[in-house]
């Protein structure tokens, strides 16, 4: 047996180390946590039941996948672990996608020990919602892309659209940033990617598509959930920044139009005749907004605990905290390699400045706060010469 044999199994029980401890926590607090009864929740169940029997989706604002993903899971009797398996999953991607951008041991252990723990991620696991299907499809396509293997995150980062559509315009550009500027591929190569990304795009989009256009006679490429959030977000009795389930929005003065593809461009319509109209009110609406995304706790009064608002504090507040330090003190040494992930981060908040803003939405973005923030954790610990087990 050689070297590379022995590291490499090494490296597998390491992973699998990994994985057990985020099972088992994840496990135990689904084991004990009442059961949550999200709305998306129940309707994820509805459209999964319709897909599966053959029906058309009643529902004109959620992409397909994760509702597939839990229709399969119901029929397995596996309902929420499915999604406490795929968190599970996920700490293992951001053991690697750190191991890959850092090549620092210590920093990549950190980064898994505080994924298994991260009560976000803990609580999305048994939420019932799509987060974490689509956090771990984006992660692995981000692990792929820098691996080099392309097509591979191509595949998966379609994949995630089809859970959720928040990247769809921006993952062109996102692989055109890691083959131009991470990986330094000529331009002919460039265009190449950039085809087969199309190709693919249209093959796995092909069948929503389809259903699509047999359910509104005319061609839907994405959901009507745009025109929901963008109102929500402006409209004159939003004051807080929010606007679903009612709060800060009044969408009855859509309901004498029947037609669901002409309200959602009602909705749009009238969110950008608000945004113009009112731009004063817009750049404070979008302060707002920028508040709301990266809050330390959540803004929900059922979650004003103070229990949950010193999870929060005590890990995403710390994690932010050193993840900034990270940005302002240590970017500039690697700022080619992170320019994908900083880019993403300027997007997703920029999207929601002008949609709705939620610590709901941020979290995606959270695996990579964590992964800078344990680099810099991990440098600290090696400049003090702390013993860590970690380093190990």
């Amino acid at each position: 047996m050689n070297f590379y044999s022995i590291e490499f199994k090494k490296n597998r029980s390491k992973l699998i180390f990994l994985f057990l401890c985020a099972l088992f926590i994840r496990l135990i607090f689904f084991a004990v946590y009442p059961e949550l009864n999200f709305p998306d929740a129940k309707a994820y169940q509805t459209i999964g039941s319709e897909i599966l029997s053959g029906k058309e989706i009643t529902n004109n604002i959620y992409m397909p996948l994760y509702p597939i993903w839990v229709g399969l899971s119901k029929i397995f009797n596996m309902y929420i672990l499915s999604d406490i398996f795929i968190s599970s999953l996920s700490v293992v991607v951001i053991y690697k996608l750190s191991e890959e951008l850092f090549a620092n041991q210590l920093a990549s252990n950190i980064s898994a020990f505080t994924a298994i723990l991260y009560p976000h991620f803990v609580f999305y696991s048994i939420s019932g919602l799509s987060e974490t299907l689509f956090i771990f499809l984006f992660l692995i396509s981000i692990l792929f892309l820098y691996k080099k293997k392309i097509i591979f995150g191509i595949i998966f980062l379609i994949m995630s659209v089809l859970v959720k559509p928040t990247f769809d315009f921006f993952n062109p550009i996102m692989i055109f940033i890691f083959l131009r500027f991470v990986h330094s591929f000529d331009w002919r190569k460039i265009a190449y990617y950039l085809f087969v990304y199309f190709l693919i795009y249209i093959f796995f989009m092909a069948p929503w598509w389809t259903h699509q256009y047999n359910k509104y006679g005319e061609f839907v490429r994405l959901n009507l959930g745009d025109g929901v959030v963008l109102y929500a977000g402006n409209n004159p009795l939003n004051k807080t920044g929010g606007g679903i389930n009612g709060v800060d929005v009044d969408e009855s003065i859509f309901g004498a139009i029947k037609d669901p593809v002409n309200r959602n461009r009602a909705m749009k319509d009238e969110a950008f005749k608000f945004i113009i109209n009112n731009p004063a009110n817009f750049i404070e609406l979008s302060f707002k907004k920028f508040v709301r995304f990266w809050r330390l706790w959540p803004y929900a009064s059922e979650y004003q605990s103070w229990y949950v608002v010193t999870s929060s504090l005590l890990s995403y507040g710390i994690v932010l905290l050193m993840a900034l330090f990270f940005i302002f003190f240590y970017f500039r040494k690697s700022y080619i390699k992170l320019s994908p992930i900083l880019a993403t981060i300027f997007y997703l908040t920029i999207v929601h400045m002008v949609t709705i803003g939620s610590i709901r939405y941020r979290l995606p973005l959270e695996p990579f706060l964590i992964i800078l923030s344990s680099y810099v954790l991990g440098d600290y610990l090696k400049y003090k010469r702390i013993p860590n087990f970690l380093s190990r």
